[in-house]
């Protein structure tokens, strides 16, 4: 793939999209951060198919990630056009995504377990089958939950010496601390580096001012980020959806200030903040057996499961 080739590949994404996972809608700038990030090179890592006509009928990538603190990832991305399915084309992408991958993995000077991995989501049926045929396992189940706006929301109170404060630059990579913090003990998750936070925050669809964070005063009066809550508005999966949304992206808790209602009061104040904005729901992803009790946090707040994902494995 070259950066020429961005425009053309999201009218294809798109297209695969609207079958593969329709209620998800890529966008250009998600694709320039992946092309653009440190550890993809487009002259290794991507393969893109044309027909006769210059138009693409696959692409795949193999991309290892930034960090590697518990394990070695590798993740494959490959889709097929649905008008050119059926004819091979997929398992030739996945045989070139799974050398590359395995290749990746040898460069790696870690001894931490490696992984190639692909996320799939519930309509995605072909793929999955292709890829569990390839001996991918599924590993992982992620929840897709919304929560309508309409319903009442709880006020929660926090402790006086903390606040909710909108995202700002100056809370910003105190809030990447945060985040890393609170997921270091989730299945699969790496550190998040500046750079990999750089491309979250940069996206058009992130909203700092629906997004916040809860400061903690200290006795000095300066003040620690505790917990982080990120909100992305993508108005492109709206009609698919089939109602106005506000997703949240992100919502963590520093480890030593877990238990004092930190989730509940930014999740509480976003939801407030997402229906004063005009919106109809809130939607986030949850790991299904997320160690934290998420899952249960988010459905006693009126969270309902609305789809589901799986991550697939190779484990080395």
């Amino acid at each position: 793939m070259t950066r020429a080739d961005l425009p053309a590949l999201l009218e294809f994404d798109r297209a695969c999209g609207a079958v593969d996972h329709p209620r998800v809608v890529h966008t250009l700038d998600m694709l320039e951060e992946g092309f653009d990030a440190p550890t993809f090179d487009p002259e290794t890592d991507s393969a893109i198919a044309f027909d006769a006509g210059g138009r693409i009928v696959a692409y795949g990538e193999a991309t290892t990630g930034s960090e590697a603190s518990t394990l070695v990832k590798v993740r494959l991305d490959g889709k097929v056009h649905p008008s050119r399915r059926r004819e091979g084309i997929g398992t030739a992408l996945l045989a070139w995504q799974e050398a590359r991958g395995l290749q990746l993995l040898a460069a790696s000077e870690s001894d931490l377990p490696g992984w190639l991995n692909a996320g799939i989501e519930s309509k995605a049926t072909a793929q999955r089958a292709l890829l569990e045929s390839a001996g991918f396992v599924p590993a992982r189940w992620w929840l897709t939950m919304d929560r309508d706006l309409r319903d009442a929301i709880p006020e929660v109170e926090l402790a006086p010496d903390l606040r909710i404060a909108p995202f700002a630059d100056e809370w910003s990579e105190s809030a990447r601390e945060v985040i890393n913090d609170a997921f270091r003990d989730h299945w699969g998750t790496q550190p998040l580096t500046p750079d990999d936070w750089g491309a979250l925050v940069r996206l058009q669809s992130f909203r700092p001012e629906l997004s916040a964070v809860v400061l903690a005063k200290r006795e000095d009066d300066s003040e620690d980020v505790v917990g982080v809550l990120g909100t992305m508005i993508n108005e492109a999966e709206w009609e698919p959806n089939g109602f106005r949304f506000g997703y949240i992206e992100m919502l963590g808790v520093a480890r030593g200030w877990r238990g004092r209602r930190i989730a509940q009061a930014l999740l509480a104040h976003t939801l407030r903040a997402l229906r004063a904005e005009g919106l109809e729901r809130a939607v986030l992803d949850v790991d299904s057996e997320s160690p934290t009790g998420a899952v249960g946090l988010y459905s006693r707040l009126g969270f309902r499961e609305l789809d589901r994902s799986v991550t697939v494995v190779k484990e080395y």
